[in-house]
């Protein structure tokens, strides 16, 4: 073959496989020799729950540590039984000064006699407690007046004629008194929407599905109209009438005023709003329906930010029988003489067994008569006179010397 030397195929083939190796040496030069040192290790912040080396976290702050003695302590419960028991007369005694009238209506319709005529009410349907007479006591009358238009369940008028024989000072307060309605129930309680009475535009989704405190019961009407304001709280709300003064039967022209203003707590001005809804979108609650027959209109939107009958209403009480303030006059004290006070009858109590009434008073700096309080604090003070009694006995027949070393653990 020409020009072909044999001499120069292994020089070709030496040259391709160090071609092919050179890579191989490239890769290993690139590998660096820290990879392959080990990581060094971080410290481990170990958790304690040792307390900080403080006064306080060490229980090294100054203290007092009295030793309890007979001698500190049988006067420190005697000392304790007299404030008490000098706390307690003084509440029983304010109380003894209040002046009441407590008179049920709830069988107005049925046992009042109607038309022209008035009769004494049962013994067991009035309470009257006058402090300056506790003697005599006239009986307050009833009669019934019927409204033939209304085709309520309860409708109708009751009159209750009532005697004071002394004047009765003021501030004067007329409340509604209700017994056996559980405005408690759990269920109760909870039924009602907090955007609706702050002034809120709240949707069907805020008032039904809000957690906990809803309108799931009574948001809206079998039309899908939402009902304002919804829940079960502020459809039951009481709706008998009561007069803005006391009719003075043996003198009409000196009637007796009073007011619904200033009957609630000064805080519920900033939790009640007036509403921004349409009187479109909303409809009345079913029981309030007697009032709005057609419904809301433009000028008929209840203001709850100004109504303080519903905001009194929309608190409800702790227990099954409660009263609640609904008119007042503190500027005048009520004088001695025959009054007559005119009810309209609305809200049924039959169908639950409940009763209502009408409860008169003047109050005082502690509030209505109540001697609980009172008898409390006697209680408290008789309990700590006994105690420091006992342990006085028990010091003076096997009493001790105080700081005998005889009584050291090792000298046992």
């Amino acid at each position: 073959m020409v020009g072909f030397n044999l001499n120069q195929v292994g020089t070709f083939w030496k040259k391709d496989h160090e071609q092919k190796e050179s890579p191989r040496e490239e890769e290993q030069d690139e590998l660096d020799a820290s990879e392959f040192e080990d990581e060094e290790e971080q410290p481990k912040h170990i958790k304690t729950r040792r307390p900080k080396d403080t006064n306080f976290t060490q229980q090294r702050i100054a203290a007092w540590n009295p030793i309890l003695t007979p001698k500190s302590v049988v006067p420190l419960y005697l000392i304790v039984a007299v404030v008490c028991v000098i706390v307690g007369g003084c509440l029983l005694s304010i109380s003894s000064k209040v002046s009441e009238i407590t008179i049920y209506y709830q069988n107005c319709t049925q046992e009042a006699p109607t038309g022209n005529t008035w009769s004494d009410m049962p013994s067991d349907r009035y309470t009257l407690i006058f402090t300056g007479n506790t003697t005599s006591h006239v009986a307050p009358q009833w009669r019934y007046v019927s409204d033939p238009t209304d085709t309520s369940e309860e409708s109708g008028t009751c009159q209750i004629r009532f005697t004071t024989p002394q004047e009765i000072t003021s501030d004067f307060y007329v409340n509604y008194m209700l017994e056996n309605f559980a405005a408690n129930h759990r269920r109760y309680v909870l039924s009602f929407s907090e955007d609706q009475i702050r002034g809120r535009r709240a949707s069907y989704a805020d008032i039904h599905e809000n957690a906990g405190i809803n309108c799931k019961v009574l948001g809206r009407d079998s039309d899908d109209n939402m009902i304002y304001p919804c829940g079960l709280i502020a459809n039951s709300m009481f709706n008998d009438s009561f007069p803005f003064q006391l009719t003075n039967v043996q003198d009409p022209s000196n009637n007796y005023s009073l007011t619904n203003k200033g009957i609630n707590w000064h805080t519920d001005r900033e939790r009640f709003g007036r509403t921004h809804y349409n009187h479109t979108e909303v409809v009345p609650p079913p029981y309030w329906r007697s009032v709005y027959p057609n419904g809301y209109n433009e000028t008929n939107m209840p203001d709850v930010n100004n109504w303080e009958e519903f905001q009194n209403w929309m608190r409800p009480a702790a227990f099954d029988k409660f009263a609640k303030l609904i008119r007042r006059n503190e500027n005048d004290s009520l004088p001695a003489g025959q009054y007559q006070l005119d009810i309209g009858l609305h809200w049924p109590v039959a169908h639950f067994d409940g009763k209502k009434a009408v409860y008169m008073t003047h109050g005082s700096s502690i509030g209505s008569r109540n001697y609980s309080l009172g008898v409390v604090y006697l209680i408290g003070g008789c309990i700590c006179a006994a105690f420091a009694i006992v342990l006085l006995g028990f010091w003076l027949l096997s009493g001790r010397k105080i700081a005998d070393p005889k009584y050291l653990s090792w000298n046992q």
